[in-house]
């Protein structure tokens, strides 16, 4: 015991190489954390989500006061004209219908009524179906992309999983200016660890894109971000939507910055016998 204790003493590259032993252990043991799925199984749980919460809404009627600002930009961004608008949304069983109650914080003229019942029938039939999931997601739509896990963060105190997505290079080729954007935008998801919601969505243009080969118009630079939280226990909504597009519309230029903000929510549950 004697001798080794000398050893020791007479030897401090002993410990130095003890430590360094310890030290090539724990990469293996950081990096094996069973609490982080992989990136298929986080989106089977996500899209499983999505479908229970799209059964939960069709039995619930939702309301809440959508606001919208749009602002026209120069060129060096500053805001050149500013509209906004605020309006009574339900959610009935998916089938959503919105009310105009304010343009520019003052009582909507009969004019304002008018454009704006055209504008939300049209949106409607466009739609053409009841939304599924968090209004704007499907699966057809997520597996058009391919994703990539990149950390863990937390986002009010929560939990998330980010994401990167990338549009599939082996997506069907389509000619519809829908599906064209959708092949040249890309960014990242964040997803609830716990519920598997999600909390957040950023999407950008890769580059330019033409419309009719540049003949009816261009979308030179596009950008958008949904934010959602949980507005009560179980369910989830979007809380905030912004967009900022530039581009050309025939002869002239634009340049545009959206946001719409979700608040003053309230749910009922819908009778089994109510159409």
């Amino acid at each position: 015991m004697e001798r080794l204790q000398r050893n020791s003493r007479a030897h401090p590259a002993f410990f130095l190489m003890a430590w360094l032993g310890l030290l090539l252990l724990l990469p293996r043991t950081v990096a094996a954390n069973p609490q982080v799925p992989d990136v298929e199984e986080i989106l089977r749980r996500f899209l499983a989500r999505a479908r229970e919460a799209a059964e939960v809404e069709a039995r619930q009627e939702i309301c809440y006061l959508r606001k919208t600002r749009v602002e026209q930009l120069t060129e060096d961004g500053t805001v050149r004209e500013s509209r906004s608008k605020e309006h009574s949304v339900t959610n009935r069983a998916g089938v959503i219908h919105a009310w105009l109650v304010k343009v520019d914080n003052q009582e909507p003229t009969e004019r304002d009524l008018s454009t704006d019942r055209r504008g939300d029938s049209e949106a409607r039939k466009e739609s053409g179906r009841r939304r599924k999931g968090p209004d704007f997601l499907d699966e057809a739509l997520v597996r058009r992309f391919s994703y990539r896990f990149e950390a863990e963060e937390q986002i009010e105190g929560r939990r998330v999983f980010r994401l990167a997505y990338e549009p599939r290079t082996d997506a069907a080729d389509s000619n519809t200016n829908v599906d064209r954007l959708l092949g040249a935008l890309h960014g990242h998801l964040w997803i609830d660890a716990e519920e598997y919601e999600l909390v957040k969505v950023e999407a950008r243009l890769r580059s330019a894109l033409r419309l009719l080969g540049g003949i009816v118009g261009s979308l030179n630079r596009l950008e958008f971000a949904i934010q959602r939280r949980p507005i009560e226990p179980g369910h989830w909504a979007n809380v905030l939507l912004t967009t900022r597009a530039e581009g050309r519309k025939l002869f002239s230029s634009f340049r545009a910055r959206v946001q719409v903000d979700h608040d003053a929510f309230s749910i009922r549950p819908l009778n089994p016998a109510t159409p």
